[in-house]
């Protein structure tokens, strides 16, 4: 499929509705489906993809119809998934530090930190209910013998959970960090 007309870009660039409509229409996918490949996430992908059609139509203006608008959307997404990853790897970063004893942080980095508690939170949250249970009662501090006995299943099945959760945690916080280096 071809990317937009210059006719339609000029008429975004005045602020026409119907323009940024089009170009909405036959760009959102796309971004998000690219965004998808940087972050794996589809509520980030869908977010930053969100973000980024905000900012076309506040910033229409500053289009220069003369240069490609599909490198110019695809760079700006782009740079928005990059600066997602690095602000979550940054997070990890803290996490981590703050774990192994050292306190040595700034205002900003506990905000960090408490973003990617929220992000692991999030990640806890669309987990299957026996794994998140399981996950939630061992973070509670339970032993897997005390877990498998209030959820009337087997010890391997709450250590496979356990292990199963933090799988997809690593990973999930990994696709984010990924892209820095």
């Amino acid at each position: 499929m071809a990317g937009i007309n210059s006719s339609t870009v000029q008429a975004l660039k005045q602020g026409d509705h119907s323009a940024f409509e089009e170009v909405f229409s036959l760009y959102y996918l796309k971004i998000k489906t690219f965004l998808l490949g940087y972050v794996k996430s589809m509520s980030d992908a869908e977010e930053i993809a969100e973000d980024i059609f905000v900012e076309l139509w506040q910033n229409h203006q500053k289009i220069i119809p003369e240069r490609s608008f599909d490198a110019y959307l695809y760079t700006i997404a782009k740079h928005k998934a990059l600066n997602l990853l690095k602000r979550k790897h940054l997070s990890n970063t803290i996490i981590n530090s703050h774990t192994t004893g050292n306190f040595a942080y700034s205002p900003e980095d506990e905000y960090i930190a408490l973003e990617k508690a929220l992000l692991i939170e999030m990640i806890v949250e669309k987990m299957p209910p026996q794994r998140r249970s399981i996950y939630n009662l061992r973070k509670e501090g339970l032993t897997n013998e005390e877990i498998a006995r209030e959820l009337n299943t087997t010890k391997r099945n709450v250590e496979s959970q356990i292990s199963l959760a933090l799988k997809t945690i690593r990973q999930s916080i990994f696709c984010y960090f990924f892209m820095f280096y």
